[in-house]
């Protein structure tokens, strides 16, 4: 189950914490999908940049949002879902959301890969890479754009399945065979 987008935006706002709730996300899946430790909120918190401990209520919230997503990139159905505002928001809302995410995974992932960048797979230097473009868009102009809805839709959908397929391959054993058959999701 996909955890509340408002719910967790109003508790992060209540704590005076000003990322935002799709930047959470994608950092605590980069650094899962890196192999980072499942509850723990310290790295989290500062990959958020925020001082001091996380209070009580943060470190719950992270660690609830740690074992959700791990639970989602398991499963066999491939119910994971980027948390990113409902599809009632406006496209550069979403737009801004999804390049926040994206971001965010960036971020984990780098705070959480332990190995030296030499030894980062192909295909994980490409999801990179690509996430970084995706951060780098310019969200003025998607609501010009003829199609914009729809590429959107199938820019979101790569970023969720390229987000298993570097889970997957960070992933001790068994990592090339559930890797083909993300690839094969992706194209």
């Amino acid at each position: 189950m996909t955890p509340d987008f408002d719910k967790i935006a109003t508790l992060l706002s209540n704590n005076k914490i000003f990322n935002s709730v799709s930047e959470l996300h994608g950092i605590i899946c980069g650094q899962l999908c890196a192999g980072g430790k499942q509850s723990d909120a310290t790295l989290t918190w500062h990959l958020l940049c925020l001082e001091n401990k996380p209070s009580k209520i943060m470190s719950d919230l992270i660690i609830r949002l740690q074992l959700n997503i791990h639970e989602q990139l398991e499963a066999d159905d491939f119910s994971f879902q980027l948390l990113l505002p409902d599809d009632e928001a406006e496209l550069s809302i979403r737009l801004h959301a999804l390049s926040n995410w994206c971001e965010g995974f960036i971020t984990g992932f780098g705070g959480a890969f332990a190995k030296g960048d030499s030894s980062l797979l192909e295909e994980t230097r490409e999801v990179l890479k690509d996430f970084t473009a995706i951060v780098n868009i310019d969200d003025s102009e998607q609501d010009e754009l003829e199609n914009a809805e729809q590429d959107f839709m199938e820019v979101l959908e790569y970023v969720r399945m390229a987000t298993y397929s570097v889970f997957i391959q960070n992933q001790a054993e068994n990592g090339n065979a559930s890797s083909q058959v993300i690839e094969n999701n992706l194209h």
